[in-house]
């Protein structure tokens, strides 16, 4: 009976241990994931981000200086008159230096999404005076191609549609160019013909590979091999 004790005892204080490691592990990812975050800011960021370290335990990867997987991931971020609906990326393969201030990523992939609310709000806002004419509902846009986006203005005299081509003039901008209109008055058209989408600065001077048009809006692809850091 007093072995059977014993040995109960030695396995909860076991078990306590065990559960002490765990909740120390997370504490610790934890603490990472929030200096991660802050760090991006630091780097111009225009918020902080959610950052999430994978893979457990996370302890072990701080021994070995390696670290599997880390997702990033931001949703309404203000760049200039639009924001950024969101932008979401996961580096792979992250070696730290001995000092845990510098490193490399093997491989970053990611995305940039820019919805057509998002758009439409701020085209709204760039019309100028004219703009009354349509409204807070008077403008939709909708994909038209997989480099072009339709917008359908109910205006409140008439009604019509003008329809871009998006480019990707450089890895931080996205232009949109007009290529036909029909019933839109050349007025309000103006300070549409063509514009530009700044994209906020990405961590690790990550920049835009490519643009292309899907049913949610504006999505640019973000990519990164061997990446210093630090």
């Amino acid at each position: 009976m007093r072995r059977a004790g014993c040995l109960t005892k030695g396995l909860i204080v076991l078990i306590a241990v065990l559960v002490l490691a765990v909740a120390a592990d997370f504490i610790a990812k934890a603490v990472a994931q929030g200096e991660i975050a802050s760090q991006i800011q630091k780097h111009g960021f225009p918020k902080k981000p959610d950052v999430s370290i994978a893979g457990f335990p996370f302890l072990t990867q701080v021994a070995s200086r390696d670290f599997q997987q880390i997702n990033l991931s931001s949703t309404n971020i203000p760049e200039g008159p639009v924001r950024i609906s969101r932008v979401s990326a996961t580096m792979t393969g992250i070696h730290l230096t001995s000092g845990f201030t510098k490193g490399v990523i093997d491989r970053l992939n990611g995305s940039v999404l820019i919805t057509f609310g998002s758009l439409g709000r701020t085209l709204n806002s760039q019309i100028g005076p004219l703009g009354s004419l349509v409204g807070d509902s008077g403008l939709k846009l909708s994909a038209a191609g997989p480099h072009e986006i339709k917008a359908s203005l109910d205006l409140l005299v008439a009604s019509g549609s003008a329809t871009w081509r998006i480019t990707r003039p450089n890895g931080q901008e996205v232009r949109a160019d007009l290529v036909s209109s029909s019933g839109v008055p050349s007025d309000l058209l103006d300070s549409l013909r063509s514009f530009t989408v700044k994209i906020p600065e990405l961590p690790y001077d990550v920049k835009i590979d490519s643009v292309h048009i899907t049913p949610q809006g504006i999505v640019g692809r973000i990519s990164g091999h061997h990446l210093p850091f630090g």
